[in-house]
């Protein structure tokens, strides 16, 4: 049912109620005050019946009191009125028949005349022509009433049409408007009311209008959100992935043995990251900063390598050069189109794809990882994951390093102990063997003067015995007398020189240091080694190639030129040895590099010979500690070295080598004038 059949249902019905409740009030109201006259009525004339009827009843005239009750009797309303007086046997009794849709009123009263009661009159009254009246008056009440309702209903009818037609166009445009037809025109030009409700409901719509399309822009933001928690949630679990990785990698980086070992240990946990079919890490190369030196490489480079062994050394080119010197992370999915890739040999392992991160320690780079062959490419979140896996690597790779340095540092610590508690011995060896060493050559060389020379005093003591100074001189030469004292005095300069190594080796010296050019002492000491006969004796040196690498302005150190010299020349020395002892050898070289670090000047030698074990790493600055054959060394050369570096200049000297690295000697010495030399 509609709004107007509604508005007309209950505008009929509320006017039909209130059309019978006011018809049947009205005859309500009109039949009280009929009741009431009646009665009133009533009253008068029982009044009137005892004043006329008593005289006729006192003298018992029955003519005149019948025609009294036939005139009362007239009354339309009366239904029956009656005298009765026994004792004159009196009984006047008249009434009518009234239809059963009234009520009757009676009235009964006694009639007195001079004081005596005469008589009783009994009269009873009837409404049913009150009733009959009223039931007209309500039928035509009813008939007029529902008359002026059809004819309000019809004119409502009729108003409510004309009112309701803009109310109609806005439920019509409400119902498509809820249907989603929001571009459905709405009147606004009403009056009244309804033209405040079709602007308000324009309003409204236009709200919603924005509500929707505000809530299609939350639905976006929301869906976009939604997108973006899953990237992000795929990004936590590869981070978390990521993160068990570097653990993983700690754990065994802890256990490794040596820094190759954990870069090699990196190689699988990366690739169980980021699936590639290459893998190489490299470390700038401590002797050339232009190459790089290949501390581990994936087993998949060495089955697809078509140029032979895979090498250990590589330079620094193309891609490498930009991720190493431009310090950025490259990603390549397209290789072909690179420029960094174009000068790459045809042999080279056929790459796809390819992601090249550096391995920095703090803003340094030291090195990079490269992974190559992931199918469908490398992306950021592959950036990003190699970047932390390059910081862990660095940092177990540091701390590797840290640790051998400090097992280095306990090893010189030791061995400076050895060398406190040596140094008396030292001491007290090279007194007690110096004198009877200057006896033995000095009388050697007495012996030599008084048979090798022919002084007068030879000459008069061989006259006294009667020999011949000539012939004694062909005999000694002819039983290599002169060559057994000649060997005699050159054992005992042996010897000399190591009691004076030893006493070098036991005593402190601060007398001569002076501010010096340590870049031109070491040059000076490469002249000396290159004409020393010694060694030009065993190999010539001048063959070896010599590689300097000195930065420039470097202050000048105090020190004891001597005996720096001294330390170099040792060094020179052994590592000649050791590099002309190889059965083969392309290219024997030394690389000498100086260098400032902090308040130190250091000064590195390195060598490409055969390196040594641990072991004798351990020992190489002990005393009296060789490596060579009987005759070919004292021990001693080192031992000394390490004493005039570290008691007398208050420096630092270390080796790091292996099997088949070749040997590098770091000597540190201070800038501080009262550091090197306390007692100046």
């Amino acid at each position: 049912m509609g709004l107007r059949s509604r508005i007309i249902t209950v505008v009929v019905f509320a006017c039909s109620i209130i059309n019978l409740f006011l018809c049947f009030y009205i005859t309500e109201q009109i039949r009280t005050l009929e009741l009431q006259s009646l009665r009133t009525k009533i009253d008068k004339a029982a009044y009137m019946m005892r004043l006329v009827n008593a005289r006729p009843l006192y003298n018992v005239d029955k003519e005149m009191l019948r025609v009294n009750l036939e005139t009362f009797f007239d009354d339309q309303n009366m239904k029956s009125i009656e005298v009765k007086e026994a004792d004159i046997d009196l009984d006047v009794h008249l009434k009518r028949e009234f239809e059963a849709n009234g009520i009757d009123i009676h009235k009964n009263f006694f009639i007195y005349h001079k004081g005596i009661k005469l008589g009783k009159m009994k009269v009873v009254y009837s409404t049913s022509l009150i009733e009959k009246k009223l039931a007209g008056f309500r039928t035509q009440m009813l008939y007029f009433t529902f008359t002026i309702t059809l004819l309000l209903a019809v004119i409502l009818v009729f108003l409510i049409n004309k009112l309701m037609q803009p109310v109609t166009k806005l439920a019509q445009a409400a119902s498509e408007i809820a249907a989603g037809n929001l571009e459905k025109e709405i009147e606004q030009n009403g009056v009244g009311e309804v033209g405040e409700l079709s602007r308000n409901f324009a309003s409204m719509r236009d709200a919603i209008q924005d509500k929707i399309n505000d809530l299609a822009l939350t639905n976006k933001n929301l869906e976009d959100e939604i997108q973006l928690k899953e990237v992000n949630e795929k990004k936590i679990l590869h981070q978390s992935m990521v993160i068990s990785s570097v653990n993983t990698f700690f754990q065994k980086s802890m256990l490794a043995h040596s820094y190759r070992e954990i870069a090699e240990l990196f190689i699988p946990i990366a690739l169980t990251i980021l699936p590639s079919r290459y893998c190489f890490i490299g470390e700038l190369s401590e002797d050339d900063p232009g190459q790089l030196d290949i501390l581990a490489i994936f087993d998949g480079v060495s089955d697809d390598h078509t140029m032979g062994n895979v090498i250990k050394v590589k330079p620094i080119n193309g891609i490498l050069s930009r991720v190493i010197l431009e310090d950025v992370s490259v990603i390549s999915n397209d290789p072909g189109s690179h420029p960094d890739f174009m000068e790459m040999p045809e042999a080279h392992i056929p790459i796809d794809s390819f992601l090249g991160v550096p391995i920095k320690l703090g803003s340094k780079v030291k090195g990079i990882v490269a992974f190559a062959g992931k199918e469908n490419g490398y992306d950021a979140g592959d950036k990003e994951s190699a970047e932390m896996m390059a910081v862990a690597l660095i940092e177990a790779l540091s701390l590797k390093k840290q640790g051998d340095e400090k097992l280095k540092l306990e090893e010189m610590m030791v061995q400076s102990e050895k060398m406190v508690s040596l140094g008396g011995l030292a001491a007290g060896m090279a007194h007690e063997i110096n004198n009877p060493l200057a006896g033995i050559l000095q009388n050697s060389q007495v012996i030599q003067n008084r048979l090798g020379t022919k002084l007068p005093a030879n000459i008069a003591a061989a006259r006294e015995v009667g020999i011949e100074l000539d012939a004694l001189e062909t005999y000694m030469a002819k039983r290599e007398i002169y060559k057994m004292i000649d060997s005699v005095m050159d054992a005992g300069k042996r010897a000399a020189a190591i009691v004076s190594n030893m006493l070098s080796f036991s005593r402190k010296s601060s007398s001569g240091f002076i501010p010096e050019d340590v870049c031109l002492l070491l040059d000076q000491t490469l002249e000396l080694a290159e004409s020393d006969y010694n060694l030009k004796k065993k190999f010539d040196f001048k063959k070896i190639g010599i590689k300097k690498k000195y930065a420039q302005a470097l202050p000048k150190v105090f020190c004891k030129a001597s005996e720096l010299q001294q330390v170099f020349f040792n060094i020179l020395s052994n590592g000649a040895q050791s590099m002309m002892s190889m059965e083969i050898i392309d290219s024997p070289c030394f690389v000498l590099k100086i260098f400032q670090e902090d308040t130190y000047i250091c000064i590195q030698i390195r060598d490409n010979g055969p390196g040594m074990e641990a072991n004798t790493r351990k020992r190489v600055f002990e005393p009296f500690f060789t490596t060579k054959n009987v005759g070919d060394g004292t021990g001693l050369g080192l031992a000394v070295s390490y004493f005039i570096i570290t008691e007398n200049h208050k420096g630092h000297i270390e080796v790091d080598s292996g099997p088949g690295k070749g040997s590098s000697f770091l000597i540190k010495l201070p800038l501080d004038k009262d550091v090197a030399n306390p007692k100046a």
